[in-house]
């Protein structure tokens, strides 16, 4: 009963935020705007960003982080990206604040470049930062007393083990997701009681 009532105080605390602008969704979506612009315009931005073969062994580390901020495939990859980081980000900001947000984000961002050098050397793109932040919703979904929103965290979790298995690396940062917003998730409770 009193895990019950915690629950649905979580949905309530959620609801009850109002509608301020998300700032961290907003501010990362006009950077990442700015750099696949930039790297539009001159393609040599975008190979200097992106993830490449030996990057790191020739001391480029920027390139752990830096092919978050552009998605240089083209539209689809910008209108897919950039639609599920305003959507899941803001709902996430929502639920964790602006500064779990940031830290859900990079860190994801960060494991899904590591994955990316090891099993897809050369590329960019915002999506495995997204995942971040989509591990994070789907453990809040776990947590909620409601069986589709239960079965929904489950189908995203399930999904990343799937692509970790394929060595796809969108896996290892929805799981990284998922495990920060579990000890964010119990420090926030932690701060309410």
């Amino acid at each position: 009963m009193a895990e019950a009532k915690t629950r649905d105080a979580t949905i309530v605390d959620v609801k009850s935020q109002g509608r301020s602008i998300p700032k961290a969704t907003v501010s990362v979506l006009l950077l990442t705007a700015l750099g696949t612009g930039m790297g539009f315009v001159s393609p040599s931005i975008a190979d200097t960003l992106q993830r490449t073969p030996g990057a790191l062994s020739a001391g480029q580390w920027w390139r752990l982080i830096t092919p978050i901020f552009i998605n240089p495939e083209g539209w689809r990859q910008i209108a897919f990206n950039f639609l599920g980081i305003a959507v899941v980000g803001a709902i996430v900001e929502r639920i964790l604040g602006s500064r779990r947000w940031l830290i859900l984000y990079f860190v994801g961002g960060l494991v899904g470049e590591l994955a990316g050098f090891a099993w897809q050397p050369t590329g960019a793109g915002s999506s495995v930062a997204g995942c971040g932040l989509l591990g994070a919703l789907a453990l809040w979904l776990l947590r909620i007393p409601l069986l589709q929103a239960r079965i929904g965290g489950a189908v995203i979790l399930g999904g990343a083990v799937v692509l970790i298995g394929m060595q796809n690396l969108h896996g290892p940062p929805l799981l990284v997701g998922a495990c920060l917003a579990a000890v964010m998730l119990r420090d926030k409770k932690d701060d309410s009681q």
